[in-house]
């Protein structure tokens, strides 16, 4: 029964929904089924005799049946019963009956095949020898799955809970379901179900349901699985979702998680890390990094030892463990966390005691650990200590950097090798290499380890004496320091007061240039600046040493007047500011090499170069070869020469120019982390629109520089903005770029810096390639073998494009919004192998060429359709395959699945198979083709399938073959090129019969043209006529008849020759005529006698014409 899914699980039964649909056949055949124990009788038809009880129903294996598997519905009830019925819930019509065997109290109604048709509401009752019916069962919800793709389950905020935490799990899908049903694994609980609601927030909207879950304990613990239902067909499901293992944590105690070596690995170095546990447990887990957060999963394994290998940057990072069992999903507390640090990443700091290295028990000792490095935490470690290293965060980060790890009080077990290392914020598990070992020795650690009874707690005079004396020295060392350092004050103060006071006197004087032949190459500003030149003077250098006696001053002073600044000197006239620029380039990486240009508009005497709002002079070029430029050297590039520079010149008319604008000097690269860049809405871009590039970071970086490779253009800078997420804070900035253009097309980078050193910038992002497209016509794309493959096929698409294209890409399935990327190849062939499932959509190509980032529009789409997946449908033509010309068919399309598209494709066509969506998705379902009017053009074989919205591009097997055949009757309405081709031969048609018409009146024309003159020559015969006869009658009467008679035969043939000419200029078809010429006399002569001498001549006859048709 129901399309055939019903049988019977017994051999002897009646079918009650069989039999009545006999009942109109004849009145033998009702009361037959009406006296079959009065089982085609409804309960609601019976007089009660008494209320029966209401029997049980269930499904075997269970209610819910994946579709074609076979499935059993038992009906049990309480009584011995004679018969069991089973209907659809809220319909009175009988599905089946069965007579149960072996007086059983159950009988089973079995579907062999599932299917969205046998899915539904069942109730059952019975009927007993009291000839009553029972109450109709509870109603078994009897759900088929595997109808349409699966949803995603997700568990917010993670799968691994700990107990008496709470959990949700999220079911989600981009379809538009009605509800979604949610099943534990093992669990006998019905499913739970949950109205679906659309989350337009994002992109696609989604269909989603949440389910809270919690308080967790172990018993909540398993996998889970989510289906989807349309509201209209609810026992209808999906593919199940992929299965949830939710994870509870803390249900035992924690175990303990160590290193081997240690924490502290280089690179290259063998780890392994081990998990303690308690005995019995036989399942271990470890997690990275997740801090206070569950991780995403626990994978467990049956060893408790992680071997991690060879160690790399990638394996720092905090540890932690988990210890369970096999056959559970509970889980201990996590483990402590350990800190895996990898050393060797920095140059390494230095360590030093204060006072010393040896101290005595008691005492205080500080172990400094310094770096010129920019580090922001410092970690010290003892050798052979099982306890993590200390570790101490600097507020200040600033170079050099310097941390105090205190000791108080000094005790015996604090003795031992140290070393300390540094690290920064934004990678803290990297760490610097280890400073030099520093040795800590506790002198005397017997009285304070074992003291006795008389002296225990008390210290010698000596003792406190040795302090005293240790602490007097060095305060008197102090006081010396900050008397020398007020004297060089006070020196430094009265000789600038003096350089003043002498220039507002004027007995100050410029003396001449002349080169220092002692000086060459000579470092400055920390040995970073090197000269370019074999001369040069360096101010800088001598104002560090005024303060020293008033003779180096004085020499300081007098010394070309180089060392007073532009502003102390009386100005002749206002000289235009020079230019200042970098070479290689005003960004440069860190220890790389750099030149900063000084050019003046005219002949300099000297260069300086300065900071900016300095009037600290920090070096003085003189240029050579007359030139009107020079240059100031870095040789390595660093934290401190990374700042803003300006420079001046110095004329020959004694006086200095302007400073320049001026120019940041950055330094990049190895100072810190890398932020990200990414484009919004996507790195490729259609000319015209708007691009936005963001710039950000989990660090709090203050500002951001985005910058364009092989442009000369500044970076752009802009303000980062804090951005409160949900469970990050991130920095970042948003750089607006269009409307696009081709120019805008290249690669670009950020960097990333802080207020405080603005001047100093990170490592750059990731390259961010953004591509500009429509600027070159569109191409075409084709596939071979077609569009229509079968799994295992290969598959090769080819884009097709105008010529002088180098690189082509494929994109699938971004419809009409531009792709993430374009990947571009040097072959329009793209090998797509074997097919599978994931192969199938929509595909659009585009072109190029291989040294810019500007490409074509995208091609029009082609889709790829993968068939085989589902059972084929049947296809038929109405009202028959065999059509004459300018009639209607119609190419049915039918299938027992559920399919909501469907696709006509006629073989060897290169159109895409036609395709049409169906509004009514309830199965059986059919699609109706209809080609109006048909030509001969329709006519081929035609395979029809059917898919799913859900995967549009999946479809079924193909159909049978229908071969439609355009015979007979009239031609319908033409086609463009049949329509072409009659009116050219239409056009001859009219040229032939114009040009026959005009020749057949030109004819006509001439043929009465000569009978007129006929006429005229037959009259003026007939008027000589009798004499001629009369002078012929005595010579020859022989001659006479005969010329009688040829002269009726021609004027008899004269009406008729007319009718035939008539004829003859009437039909399309025209006979040939012969016109011949008689000769009168000559007739005569043949009968009479030669004339009787040579010179006697023939008379003037005139001649007959006469129209001889030939038939």
């Amino acid at each position: 029964m129901l399309h055939g899914a019903w049988t019977s699980s017994h051999p002897v039964h009646l079918s009650c929904w069989a039999l009545g649909t006999m009942r109109g056949s004849t009145t033998t055949l009702t009361l037959t089924a009406l006296l079959c124990l009065g089982l085609c009788r409804g309960p609601q038809d019976l007089v009660q005799a008494e209320v029966l009880p209401k029997p049980s129903i269930w499904a075997d294996p269970g209610p819910m049946v994946t579709e074609g598997s076979r499935v059993t519905i038992w009906c049990q009830s309480s009584l011995q019963a004679e018969a069991y019925s089973l209907f659809k819930e809220h319909e009175s019509q009988v599905l089946d009956t069965r007579i149960p065997q072996d007086s059983s109290k159950k009988t089973g109604f079995v579907i062999e095949r599932m299917s969205s048709t046998t899915a539904g509401r069942y109730q059952c009752a019975y009927y007993t020898r009291r000839n009553s019916w029972s109450e109709r069962s509870d109603t078994l919800s009897l759900v088929v799955t595997g109808i349409y793709d699966a949803p995603s389950l997700s568990a917010q905020p993670s799968p691994v809970v700990a107990s008496g935490e709470t959990v949700s799990l999220l079911c989600s899908s981009q379809i538009g379901w009605g509800a979604f049903h949610l099943l534990k694994d093992g669990r006998a609980d019905p499913p739970k179900r949950m109205i679906s609601r659309i989350n337009y927030g994002r992109w696609p909207a989604q269909a989603q349901a949440l389910l809270p879950v919690g308080p967790v304990n172990t018993s909540h613990g398993g996998t889970y699985r989510c289906y989807a239902s349309f509201s209209s067909n609810p026992n209808v499901w999906s593919h199940p979702s992929n299965p949830l293992h939710l994870k509870v944590t803390g249900v035992y105690r924690k175990p303990t998680l160590s290193a081997q070596p240690g924490p502290l690995v280089l690179p290259r170095d063998n780890l392994t890390l081990q998990c303690h546990s308690e005995a019995g447990f036989d399942r271990f887990a470890l997690t990275k990094g997740m801090g206070l957060t569950p991780p995403q999963r626990l994978d467990g394994q049956l060893s408790p030892y992680f071997p991690m290998g060879r160690v790399t940057r990638a394996h720092g990072g905090q540890y932690r463990c988990y210890s369970g069992h096999s056959l559970s999903d509970a889980w201990s507390a996590p483990s402590a966390p350990l800190d895996v640090l990898i050393t060797g990443m920095y140059g390494a700091p230095a360590l030093s005691a204060q006072p010393g290295p040896s101290v005595s028990p008691g005492e205080n000792v500080t172990l400094q650990c310094r770096s010129e490095v920019g580090f922001d935490n410092f970690h010290l470690h003892k050798e052979g200590s099982p306890a993590p290293p200390q570790h101490l965060r600097l507020r200040d980060t600033a170079a050099p950097s310097q941390a105090n790890f205190t000791i108080s009080p000094v005790t015996s077990a604090h003795g031992g090798t140290y070393r300390c290392y540094g690290s920064r914020s934004t990678s803290p598990y990297l760490l610097s290499h280890a400073s030099d070992p520093l040795q800590l020795v506790v002198s005397g650690a017997a009285d304070i380890r074992e003291p006795t009874k008389n002296n225990s707690g008390t210290k010698t005079a000596s003792d406190t004496q040795g302090y005293t004396v240790g602490n007097l020295t060095r305060m008197g060392v102090a006081g010396f320091i900050l008397v020398v350092l007020a004297m060089l004050l006070f020196e430094a103060w009265h000789s600038q007061r003096r350089t003043h006071s002498a220039a507002r006197t004027g007995t100050q004087r410029h003396p001449t240039i002349k080169p220092h032949p002692s000086r060459g190459n000579r470092d400055m500003l920390h040995g970073a600046w090197t000269s370019p030149h074999p001369v040069h003077l360096s101010c800088w250098a001598l104002g560090t040493m005024r303060g020293s006696t008033t003779t180096l001053t004085l020499t300081a002073l007098l010394c070309l007047g180089l060392c007073r600044d532009p502003q102390d000197l009386v100005q002749a006239g206002v000289l235009p500011k020079p230019s200042i620029w970098a070479d290689p380039s005003p960004v440069v990486t860190k220890g790389s090499r750099v030149t900063i240009w000084c050019q003046g508009s005219l002949q300099a005497e000297a260069y300086r170069l300065f900071n900016w709002h300095d009037p600290q002079v920090l070096d003085t070029r003189i240029p050579q070869d007359s030139s009107k430029k020079t240059g100031f050297v870095i040789e390595r590039m660093s934290l401190t020469t990374a700042r803003q520079y300006q420079c001046a010149y110095y004329t020959k008319s004694k006086s200095w120019s302007e400073r320049s604008d001026p120019l940041s000097l950055v330094v990049t690269a190895g100072i810190y982390d890398a932020p990200s860049l990414s484009a919004q809405p996507r790195p490729v871009v259609a000319s015209g629109e708007y691009v936005s590039l963001l710039c950000s970071s989990q660090i709090g970086w203050d500002a951001f520089h985005l910058l364009k490779d092989g442009r000369a253009d500044p970076p752009k800078h802009m303000d980062s903005k804090i951005n409160y997420g949900r469970w990050t804070t991130q920095a970042q900035a948003l750089f607006p770029v269009g409307p696009v253009n081709t120019s805008h097309g290249g690669t670009y980078r950020c960097y990333a810096s802080s207020s405080s050193n603005p001047n100093v910038w990170s490592h750059p992002s990731n390259p961010l390639h953004l591509k500009v497209t429509g600027v070159y016509r569109k191409p075409t794309l084709s596939a071979q073998p077609g569009p229509l493959v079968l799994p295992g096929d290969n598959l090769t698409l080819h884009c097709h494009s105008e010529a002088g294209f180098d690189r082509f890409a494929l994109t699938k399935g971004v419809g009409l919004t531009p792709p993430q990327r374009l990947d571009g190849q040097l072959s329009p062939d793209f090998l797509l192998g074997r097919v599978t499932r994931s192969q199938g959509g929509q595909y659009r190509c585009y072109s190029g060429h291989s040294l810019l980032y500007a490409w074509s529009a995208p091609s029009n789409p082609l889709d790829v359709l993968i068939t085989g997946m589902y059972g084929a449908p049947a296809l038929s033509a109405q009202p028959g395959p065999s059509v004459s010309p300018g009639e209607n068919v119609t190419l049915q399309c039918r299938s027992e699945v559920r399919f909501d598209n469907f696709h006509l494709h006629k073989e060897g066509s290169p159109a895409p198979p036609q395709h049409l969506r169906l509004r009514d998705t309830a199965a059986p379902s059919q699609a109706n083709f209809t080609i109006s009017p048909v030509t001969s053009a329709h006519g081929g074989t035609y395979r029809c399938y059917g898919s799913r919205s859900s995967s549009p591009y999946l479809l079924s097997h193909a159909s049978d073959p229908l071969q439609l055949v355009v015979s007979g009757g009239s031609e319908g309405p033409p086609t463009t090129m049949e329509t072409g081709l009659q009116r050219g031969l239409l056009n001859i048609l009219i040229g032939v019969s114009v040009a026959f018409i005009l020749l057949l009146s030109l004819l006509l024309y001439l043929f009465l043209r000569h009978r007129c003159q006929g006429k005229n020559r037959t009259s003026v015969a007939a008027a000589s006529e009798p004499e001629d006869r009369g002078l012929q009658k005595s010579s020859s009467p022989a001659a006479d008849v005969q010329e009688e008679n040829l002269y009726a035969v021609v004027k008899d043939t004269q009406p008729q020759d007319r009718q035939l000419d008539s004829e003859a200029a009437a039909s399309e078809d025209p006979q040939d005529v012969t016109y011949a010429q008689l000769n009168h006399s000559t007739l005569r002569r043949e009968t009479s006698a030669p004339p009787s001498s040579p010179s006697e001549e023939l008379p003037d006859e005139p001649s007959v014409y006469a129209a001889l048709a030939m038939h």
